[in-house]
């Protein structure tokens, strides 16, 4: 009888681990083995789930989890045996025991922001990965925490310090999503970044996500290329696309001249994207050179799947 396999969000709740620690246990030391999905997604069984509460429960205790990783799951139970600790499964913390929402998580993230608590951020960050999808976190959580650092930093609330902290913690983050990823069976690459003059790259970061979620597989470039550069990285890489993000007002007619320079070099070889909210001012001329210009992350995802579809002579 084949075992119950259960999503990642589910272990979390189990074993009060957060999905950063379960997956790094597992890249670096094989502490669990998931059996993956036919679109590489993590399943976990109950002896999983079991071995990792072990394994908690013994760091917590006070060994290396690189000396304890591989051991048995009798070995493991034991060591927690000998150390006296509890077999039941760990107590799950309050906050996990709750169903909140996303906008939940937006206010404590503003105020660790305001004190310049970078831990605090990261734990806001973290614990939102225990109850909601990587698509739900970047859409609902991390663009909307974003724009209200930006209105609270032009308003005057905020310094330049408490952007740049929060650019800090969250591109770390982002950038563990990204370094998470694996690529899906028959997905085609996208290359993403901002061109030169854009330094800013958390919403390149998030569009590379949002196009993992539509079943590409990107290659993050990160910021300030050159046209000429993602052109031909999309050239070497067989992609099939590439993804530019323009955020930053200072420069921005050179980027969107950038843009149109992307769009040349790649026309009839590779479908071009642009985004940001300072690219707006600029979608009719864009869209008039064939860029897909799209407004937000959602307008992206929709427009991936349907530039995949064309791509598969409109077979689904």
């Amino acid at each position: 009888m084949e075992p119950s396999r259960f999503e990642i969000q589910y272990v979390c709740r189990r074993t009060g681990l957060n999905p950063h620690r379960i997956r790094a246990w597992e890249r670096r030391y094989q502490a669990v083995l998931p059996h993956r999905t036919a679109t590489h997604r993590r399943r976990y069984t109950e002896t999983d789930i079991q071995r990792l509460q072990l394994l908690r429960q013994a760091v917590e205790s006070g060994h290396r989890i690189s000396a304890i990783a591989r051991m048995s799951l009798e070995d493991l139970r034991s060591l927690a045996s000998r150390n006296g600790m509890g077999q039941s499964p760990v107590s799950l913390p309050a906050s996990f025991k709750e169903t909140p929402q996303e906008r939940d998580f937006i206010a404590p993230g503003f105020r660790a922001i305001e004190a310049l608590d970078a831990p605090a951020l990261q734990a806001v960050l973290t614990q939102a990965l225990v109850n909601f999808s990587r698509r739900r976190i970047v859409e609902r959580i991390i663009v909307p925490l974003c724009t209200k650092v930006g209105h609270a930093w032009v308003d005057g609330r905020l310094r330049i310090a408490h952007e740049h902290m929060a650019s800090a913690v969250m591109r770390s983050f982002l950038g563990e999503l990204l370094r998470d990823l694996t690529p899906a069976a028959g997905a085609v690459g996208i290359v993403v970044g901002t061109l030169s003059g854009q330094r800013h790259e958390i919403g390149a970061m998030t569009v590379a996500l949002a196009a993992a979620d539509a079943g590409w597989w990107p290659l993050y470039l990160g910021s300030d290329i050159p046209a000429e550069e993602i052109a031909a990285t999309v050239q070497k890489t067989g992609a099939r696309a590439a993804a530019i993000s323009i955020i930053s007002a200072s420069g921005s007619e050179k980027a969107v001249s950038e843009v149109f320079k992307l769009g040349q070099l790649l026309r009839g070889r590779a479908a071009v994207f642009a985004g940001g909210h300072a690219s707006k001012s600029f979608c009719a001329a864009l869209r008039e050179r064939a860029i897909c210009w799209c407004d937000n992350l959602h307008a992206f995802h929709n427009a991936l799947l349907d530039e995949a579809m064309r791509d598969r002579g409109g077979k689904v």
